[in-house]
């Protein structure tokens, strides 16, 4: 068994490996196809319509994380908490921009709010299993680190040299990481069940955008890019609760209303 200080070192190597690694692999371009969805029927006036509002529970999730803070019942998680469930409400804003008219530019938007939500878990996470001495700069750290990667990746495109490295960096590594930590360090007060069902719907989600035309193929109905939304709503909604809080609070505010 590896003491704490060897386990960290462990996440550190394997983040050194990963950075190290991605400068010995070519830019990597946006793919033009990405755009090109299988499911782009117009419905009510509304373009592309199942992958613009298959966005909503993002937002739903978002605004629900939201409701929920005031109660939450450990202080030190209130902060990444906070941008978490921001970022995830301004998912739903954003990738249902991007889904209107899908292009580059219109991506960044889409991007951009996943890069925070994605710091700010793995913030929440380092700060609860490795106790950090100072969560609040590395959150900032990390989220300030994800927003660079989406820009830089569009400025990139915009002078025709596309680089989606250290986009895929931020989207990854986190991925990699979480459940190393889930196994390595012992839960203080987040919910190691409900962080175990948000890698299965988020495994899910890659697996339904993968197959977005066999799904649409498959059902008629709608396309796996679509579900795919859902299925991420559904592993965000698994980190918000994740997080502990009081029902005492809510319960007196009902009170009071009576």
């Amino acid at each position: 068994m590896l003491s704490h200080r060897g386990r960290l070192l462990a996440l550190v190597a394997i983040s050194l490996i990963a950075v190290i690694a991605l400068l010995f692999v070519d830019p990597i371009p946006q793919d033009p196809a990405y755009h090109q969805f299988v499911d782009s029927r117009q419905m009510e006036g509304l373009p592309n319509f199942w992958n613009v509002v298959s966005n909503l529970p993002f937002v739903l999730v978002g605004v629900w994380g939201l409701l929920r803070y005031p109660r939450l019942t450990h202080a030190e998680s209130r902060e990444a908490y906070l941008v978490m469930c921001v970022g995830v409400l301004l998912v739903g804003v954003g990738s249902s921009y991007y889904h209107l008219a899908p292009t580059n530019s219109s991506l960044l938007w889409d991007r951009l709010p996943m890069t925070v939500a994605f710091m700010a878990v793995l913030s929440l996470l380092l700060s609860e299993r490795l106790s950090l001495a100072h969560p609040r700069a590395v959150l900032w750290l990390l989220v300030s680190a994800g927003v660079a990667s989406a820009v830089y990746w569009e400025w990139t495109e915009s002078v025709g040299r596309g680089d989606l490295r250290p986009y895929a960096l931020v989207q990854f590594l986190p991925v990699a990481l979480m459940p190393l930590m889930l196994a390595m360090f012992p839960r203080r007060y987040l919910s190691t069940s409900l962080l175990l069902w948000a890698f299965v719907f988020y495994f899910a989600a890659k697996v339904f955008e993968h197959f977005d035309p066999q799904v649409f193929h498959a059902t008629g109905v709608m396309a796996g890019h679509a579900i795919k939304h859902v299925a991420a709503a559904a592993s965000a909604l698994c980190l918000v609760h994740a997080v502990p809080a009081s029902r005492a609070v809510l319960h007196r505010s009902l009170d009071r209303t009576e």
